[in-house]
């Protein structure tokens, strides 16, 4: 038999703690029951002694053995004490002479200490040596030919040992394997969560990697586009322009993939400053409009009056060309694509709509959801609503959006006006 695997000093220290002060409150407390019930009726052992006598010694030796079982590391596991109590409760219980009298107790006190701390097997062991003990000394003390009434109480008190020793034996095991469930859980959520660190640091290390030779890339052509126009053939000059979109989609989609990445790490810093929203839509827009040309969309900017705010002019242009992003890929060739802004109260608000195919109400909230499409066979990673509505959240503001089928979808920006902006034409 083996005592509990979590007994063992230091790892288990609060857990052997727990049991040893427990344990010993429970022992006390029979003790002092017993001890009561042998006194307010007293009987005399089969040696002359008392009854309160022999409990009072086996209390002596309780405390005796909590003192050796605290001080020598050696005894610190419980299954070998409660092995040993075993003898010195049979003896007591020999001594004391009266069949089924209190001191049987003792054995039930030993059987519930021993479960706490024995395997499932060690415990039905334990209550099996138990019961024979029992009937044995039992045996002994019975003069002659036990009568059927003797036989009954003999086979009732093995019955309650037995009921005791399996119940607590069956609560034991099942406490063991919730201990193994919550650990492989806990086990499970530490692998997950060592992986989802990997998964943001590849992100982040392969996004900042890409950025710099795709940066470098697009500045090489928009170079050769520049100095070479006249000496490049249509079908060239076409080709270096295809080649330069791309480059655009796949910088905005390597920004997406490392602010998300940011955002789920929880590691995105504002750089925040007084600034006109304008200027950031205006930021923005070279970003898309060779992706907008390309489609045959057009692309018209209302923005008449200032719209002072407070924010990381990067982060939200950034917003803004999610939302531009997001017009062009879901509308078909040829439509149009429109930027409005105005100040009311205490906010400044920004508007971008196009005439597509629409917008169903039930998908007005869920398509902010990161990954969240409304089809399958739609373009596009299914981050830029969703990080365009946390960079918002972040500044304080808030974006939604409007739209039926078949009369096009507005996305509403409203954030928090700047006090002192003004309003200019």
């Amino acid at each position: 038999m083996e005592g509990p695997t979590d007994t063992a000093l230091p790892a288990g220290q609060e857990l052997y703690r727990f049991l040893r002060r427990s344990l010993f409150r429970l022992e006390s407390a029979t003790i002092a029951v017993l001890l009561l019930i042998t006194l307010a009726q007293p009987t005399v052992s089969r040696v002359g002694l008392p009854t309160w006598g022999l409990v009072l010694f086996f209390a002596g030796y309780t405390l005796l053995a909590q003192l050796l079982q605290r001080y020598l590391r050696s005894l610190r596991y419980f299954a070998w004490r409660y092995l040993a109590d075993l003898p010195g409760i049979a003896l007591i219980y020999f001594l004391g002479g009266e069949l089924g009298g209190p001191l049987f107790v003792l054995f039930v006190l030993a059987l519930d200490c021993a479960a706490a701390s024995m395997t499932l097997r060690g415990t039905l062991l334990y209550t099996a040596a138990s019961a024979t003990i029992v009937t044995v000394i039992d045996l002994v003390l019975l003069s002659g030919s036990p009568s059927p009434g003797e036989v009954r109480n003999l086979v009732t008190r093995l019955l309650v040992l037995a009921l005791i020793g399996v119940g607590m034996a069956i609560l034991r095991r099942r406490l063991r394997l919730e201990q193994e469930a919550a650990r492989s859980v806990r086990d499970e959520a530490e692998r997950l969560e060592e992986l989802e660190q990997i998964r943001a640091e590849f992100i982040s290390n392969v996004s900042h990697d890409l950025r710099t030779p795709l940066t470098a890339a697009r500045a090489g052509l928009g170079l050769v586009r520049t100095s070479a126009t006249d000496r490049l053939r249509s079908d060239e000059r076409e080709l270096v322009d295809n080649v330069r979109r791309n480059i655009e989609r796949l910088r905005m989609q390597i920004d997406d993939l490392l602010t998300y990445n940011q955002l789920e790490t929880d590691t995105l810093r504002l750089e925040r400053k007084a600034l006109d929203l304008r200027a950031v839509v205006v930021g923005a827009v070279p970003a898309v409009q060779s992706l907008v040309r390309e489609k045959g969309q057009i692309l018209e900017v209302d923005l008449p009056q200032t719209l002072p705010t407070e924010g990381d002019p990067l982060r939200l242009e950034q917003v803004v060309v999610n939302l531009l992003e997001n017009a062009h890929l879901y509308t078909p060739t040829g439509t149009r694509i429109e930027v409005h802004g105005r100040g009311t109260g205490d906010e400044v608000l920004l508007s971008v709509s196009d005439d597509g195919p629409g917008l169903p109400a039930e998908e007005r909230e869920a398509i902010f959801g990161r990954f969240h499409r409304l089809s399958s066979a739609e373009r596009g990673s299914g981050l830029g609503l969703a990080i365009a509505r946390d960079i918002v959240e972040l500044h304080g503001g808030r974006i939604w959006a409007e739209g039926r089928p078949g009369q096009g979808t507005t996305f509403h920006l409203a954030l928090p006006r700047r006090v002192g902006g003004g309003d200019e034409g």
